[in-house]
């Protein structure tokens, strides 16, 4: 690994690619000349304000995750599938014959995340404590949220590459650069089971702001969903518990998540509190605050050139910058409508006993631009792309889309729905399965859906079946698919589980491939990328 250093300013060309800390004002660009403006590192955090700067910067760093988790999280799995316009790197993770110069083995956007909350994490305790904006429990709730972020992002570089070099100390001069060889991803796992017990502690309840004109503070609905909280921290330890089957731990972090109330009582183990069973589709058109199932989100603003990859993925009209490179595949099409092309036109408890009326076509997938409505159209997704509901016409009426490029919008790493299932197959591999056959039929329930054909007597097996198929139907196209199967195909001690999901979408002429190359953990994880090995003689390139 190198690094370049003009003056204050860094470029990262390794692990710590695009190391820059936004609080510092560090620009990752090669300058010809010193900037006339900056703040020295010695001259940073001199107080508050400048300490809510820095977690600005290290919450902001998310930003850059979040194509690579929709793109790994889903175009190796069995609900999306390669769109028109993809290009050779998504053809080659569609097909699970990754080479080590795809740009997705590049981990620079997850560990900048962790530089820049490590940077947090160790400089925090200069800030000058006061009694009015920055005292010792201001400083530790700073650090619990900071220890939260790079928990999240060694998480996703454990799913996907398994073992990653563990930093725990932030690079802010080449004397600080070590080549680091991979670490096992169990101890790295141990670290963020550290990091997030420590979050827990110091994160709090809800959010509170200092009030602009008054004294005091308020409740900031914003902070709640865009910062780290309790909630948010043991919804991310169920997801690390279950992924180390670690059963009887993740349902104690579920149980201690639903006896959290807000400051109007509602708990968060009810799914049928929070919204009309029509308004599933606003989880992603609003960023309103009245939705409890935002648990921890990142935004992105058009007017302030932060610009969402949805648009570029997923949309299929090139004047819109839409690149098509992903697309929902038929096997998650017919999920949502098993007569598809054919889809009901109205929505009926007839209708809904066959079709996913509430979260399939018009919601979590549509049709071709301009129109979208044309149900035997090429498919996009339509929950990251649509400002309304679409519904299945034979007349040409152009939609509410986001306008031309103007991908904004809210991510969701972490809402309820995906929670509650969690819960839901954590309770069944308890063998609590008529709890956890109840938490599912909540969860259909909320759509209008009839319950589930499994009940309380059926294996753990079938149970786990249908909490899977229902966690498509509710997170699909959300980044959780891949990791999905991987997960419960390690609950069952299975490679075969994986390799017949990822069959389900891939065509009939990779199936004896797919069943060779799958049938081998090694390569259900990413190679390192080649300029990492290149830059790094510690780093032993991965199976590919």
């Amino acid at each position: 690994m190198k690094i370049f250093k003009i003056g204050t300013i860094y470029r990262s060309s390794a692990i710590f690619l695009g190391t820059c800390l936004l609080g510092l004002n560090l620009s990752c660009n090669f300058l010809e000349v010193e900037p006339k403006e900056m703040t020295k590192d010695k001259d940073f955090l001199e107080n508050f304000w400048d300490a809510d700067f820095m977690m600005r910067g290290v919450y902001g760093s998310l930003q850059n995750i979040v194509e690579p988790l929709i793109v790994l999280g889903e175009t190796r799995a069995d609900w999306m599938e390669p769109g028109t316009g993809a290009d050779k790197d998504i053809l080659e993770l569609a097909e699970h014959k990754v080479t080590p110069g795809n740009r997705y083995t590049n981990w620079s956007a997850y560990y900048d995340a962790i530089n820049r909350a490590n940077y947090a994490i160790e400089n925090l305790p200069r800030v000058p404590k006061d009694s009015t904006y920055f005292n010792y429990r201001t400083m530790m709730q700073l650090t619990g949220e900071a220890k939260f972020v790079r928990s999240l992002a060694y998480f996703h570089l454990v799913r996907n590459f398994k073992d990653v070099p563990l930093i725990r100390n932030s690079i802010k001069d080449i004397s600080d650069v070590q080549y680091l060889a991979a670490t096992d991803g169990n101890i790295v796992l141990d670290s963020v089971e550290a990091d997030l017990k420590f979050a827990l502690i110091h994160t709090p309840r809800l959010h509170l702001v200092l009030n602009t004109f008054d004294i005091g503070f308020r409740e900031s609905g914003e902070n709640n969903r865009m910062r780290a909280k309790k909630g948010d921290v043991y919804s991310l330890m169920a997801h690390v518990y279950l992924w180390r089957n670690k059963y009887t731990d993740a349902m104690a972090a579920l149980d201690a998540m639903y006896t959290l109330s807000d400051q109007n009582g509602m708990y968060y183990h009810n799914p049928q509190n929070f919204f009309a069973n029509a308004s599933w589709f606003n989880i992603f058109r609003e960023p309103s605050q009245i939705f409890q199932e935002y648990l921890f989100e990142i935004g992105f603003r058009y007017d302030s050139r932060e610009l969402a990859p949805f648009m570029p993925l997923m949309s299929n009209d090139a004047a819109s910058g839409g690149k098509h490179l992903i697309a929902p595949s038929l096997y998650a099409i017919k999920s949502y409508h098993p007569n598809y092309p054919t889809i009901p036109a109205t929505i009926t408890t007839a209708t809904l006993a066959t079709d996913d009326m509430h979260r399939g076509f018009g919601r979590s997938f549509a049709g071709s631009a301009p129109f979208y409505n044309k149900a035997g159209s090429t498919p996009v997704v339509w929950k990251w792309l649509g400002l309304d509901v679409v519904n299945p016409s034979t007349v040409n009426v152009p939609p509410s889309v986001r306008l031309p490029y103007e991908s904004e919008g809210q991510f969701r790493f972490m809402r309820m729905g995906d929670t509650w299932l969690l819960r839901a197959e954590t309770l069944n591999r308890l063998n609590r399965r008529p709890e956890a056959v109840s938490v599912l039929n909540n969860i259909r329930g909320r759509v209008s859906r009839p319950a589930s054909t499994v009940t309380g007597t059926s294996t753990i097996e079938q149970i786990e079946d249908a909490i899977l198929q229902e966690r498509g139907l509710e997170l699909g196209f959300e980044g959780q698919r891949w990791y999905d199967l991987m997960r419960i195909a390690n609950h069952r001690g299975s490679t075969q589980y994986l390799v017949d999901a990822v069959k389900r979408r891939a065509p009939l002429a990779q199936h004896a491939y797919l069943q060779s190359r799958l049938s081998n953990k090694d390569y259900w994880y990413l190679p390192y990328n080649a300029n990492e090995v290149r830059l790094n003689p510690n780093l032993n390139q991965r199976p590919y």
